[in-house]
């Protein structure tokens, strides 16, 4: 469990945000709380790295945030995929779930950093939600935290976050709601029912808002920037004969418009995969929520009471914060999410730091204490010293007598160097098994490659694999694996009608399907069962021996 006090820092795509969390029983109090704006080229992905290694290096420097710390990064940065398996007990489930996600994701698993969040389980079936970044934006994210001084502690995802703050700042609350955080790269939308969430995120957010007056007024994206906090805000204000108050407003009915749409296909999708009923309240936040006639339009679409979301209800202010009103309150829905995971029950979360990385931080907590124990264990012996050289006559008769008992141990010294030398052997032929039994991934590949040749042969499966495997421990000797299966005869097996030569072909189709895998080198001839089509069955059994490549091993 974390300590008491508790760093958490939400890297946005817009700003970076810094809070310092007291915590007492339950209670969460946030002590400091301190923004840096950034300023970089939104067309460019990899320039909000930058971006915000320079903010946490302002944070560091100027308001003196150091220390180990928990980061938030924004869900434009991040992949979400509402995923299903079979349930099954935890030890077993990392394997499922990253079978089952490959074949949902565009990236090989190699190149992400992911975790799982649990969002129901019935005993026969778990909803997951998968949570993903590519590992060289984890990778260079780390380095840009690294440069400031600060301790990455975890890297959460902002996406689930919310449906912890808004579970902690209404615990009793029952209905089904829907949260719209819209941020500055993408809005996220998370669906809270009472078994469980679903979260959808959208790439639609305020910097779209931006380009938009950009285009129409002919200005940067910079200048169209503060035009648009200005003018929204109410800071500045055009005529109503104004051309660019007319243009600002169409550029905000457009962006409204839009995001109206994305909620109801949201919504939609929501009701359709999960069965629930249609949301009966939805509760904005985020900073783009402010945006004026957004709140009226989403009512007026989904006819549901629209609120702007306080996460702030059951946490206290330190004295030193400013009280910024409704736009404080916008912008640490996630803050307040990640800090107060362990507060509530199944909270939502995920851990998208490296585990080698989360495996050293670990083992860093431990120093100290490991440390005490060297000093201790060096210590040790000076009391045994001491004793020792005060009995010196004692330990010499004891090594006499040691010397005349000697011999008989000598006589055992060559069977100790025989059960060595059987010992090292043994060790070498287990690394060996071992290196086999990491394999595993292989057989995930020969198993979708086998799928692929039975979803081209068509009425065709497989009930039996069988692995017959050389005795020894000799791993390159060739070993086979056996594939008992049937075809589906959809001809009449009535009076000899049955074309035994198409069906050979189609099974032998099947089998050079098989040979084309990546893990077989040749097979044996297809032994074909006739006798069922000659007692009126309408299927015709099959086994086919594979010969697997040593180099590849299964």
């Amino acid at each position: 469990m974390r300590g008491t006090k508790q760093l958490i820092i939400n890297c946005g795509a817009s700003q970076v945000t810094a809070a310092e969390f007291s915590r007492v029983e339950r209670n969460l109090r946030i002590d400091k709380l301190v923004s840096e704006r950034l300023s970089y080229d939104v067309s460019d992905d990899d320039a909000w790295l930058s971006a915000v290694a320079a903010a946490l290096l302002r944070l560091a420097q100027q308001h003196k945030i150091t220390g180990r710390a928990t980061l938030i990064i924004p869900g434009n940065q991040v992949l979400t995929k509402t995923i299903r398996i079979p349930h099954v007990e935890a030890s077993k489930r990392k394997q499922m779930i990253a079978f089952e996600a490959q074949q949902k994701i565009p990236y090989p698993m190699y190149e992400i950093v992911w975790d799982s969040q649990e969002v129901s389980d019935d005993g026969v079936e778990t909803e997951l939600l998968f949570i993903a970044c590519k590992s060289a934006v984890i990778d260079s994210f780390s380095r840009s935290v690294a440069g400031s001084g600060i301790q990455i502690e975890s890297i959460s995802a902002a996406t689930v976050l919310d449906y912890n703050a808004l579970r902690f700042a209404a615990p009793a609350a029952d209905q089904d709601v829907l949260m719209v955080n819209v941020g500055a790269r993408s809005t996220n939308l998370l669906f809270k029912s009472a078994n469980g969430f679903f979260v959808r995120n959208i790439n639609l957010g305020g910097n779209l808002l931006t380009q938009s007056i950009a285009d129409r007024l002919g200005q940067s994206f910079e200048q169209a920037e503060s035009i648009k906090l200005k003018y929204f805000s109410g800071a500045a204000d055009f005529t109503s004969e104004d051309a660019g108050d007319k243009q600002l407003i169409e550029c905000a009915e457009s962006f409204t418009r839009r995001m109206t749409q994305e909620i109801t296909r949201s919504i939609v999708n929501y009701r359709r995969q999960t069965r629930e009923s249609a949301p009966a309240q939805i509760l904005l936040t985020g900073r783009g929520a402010l945006l004026n006639g957004l709140s009226a339009a989403i009512a007026g679409t989904q006819k549901v009471a629209v609120e702007f979301f306080d996460p702030l209800l059951s946490v206290q202010l330190s004295a030193s914060i400013e009280p910024q009103g409704e736009q404080l309150s916008l912008e640490v829905s996630e803050i307040i999410g990640e800090a107060c995971r362990e507060l509530i029950p199944s909270a939502a979360g995920a851990n998208l730091l490296p585990v080698a990385e989360q495996q050293a931080i670990a083992f860093s907590a431990k120093k100290p204490f490991l440390l005490i124990a060297a000093a201790c264990l060096a210590l040790a012996p000076w009391p045994l010293y001491l004793a020792f050289n005060s009995a010196s006559a004692d330990l010499v008769a004891s090594n006499q007598a040691m010397l005349m008992e000697l011999d008989p141990l000598l006589a055992h010294q060559s069977f100790i160097e025989m059960n060595s030398l059987r010992a090292s052997q043994l060790a070498d032929a287990i690394q060996k098994v071992e290196g086999l039994v990491s394999s595993k991934t292989n057989w995930i590949q020969f198993l979708k490659q086998l799928q692929a040749g039975l979803s081209l042969t068509e009425d065709v499966w497989l009930d039996q694999l069988q692995v017959l495997r050389a005795s020894g421990l000799d791993v390159d000797l060739t070993y086979e694996v056996v594939l008992s299966g049937k075809m589906l005869v959809r001809d009449s097996v009535g009076n000899q009608r049955v074309d035994q030569q198409t069906l050979s072909t189609r099974i032998k189709r099947l089998q050079s399907s098989f040979e084309g895998s990546d893990f077989v080198v040749t097979s044996k001839p297809p032994v074909i069962t006739w006798t069922s089509l000659r007692a009126g069955l309408n299927v015709l059994p099959f086994r086919i021996n594979l010969v697997v490549d040593t180099a590849k091993p299964l």
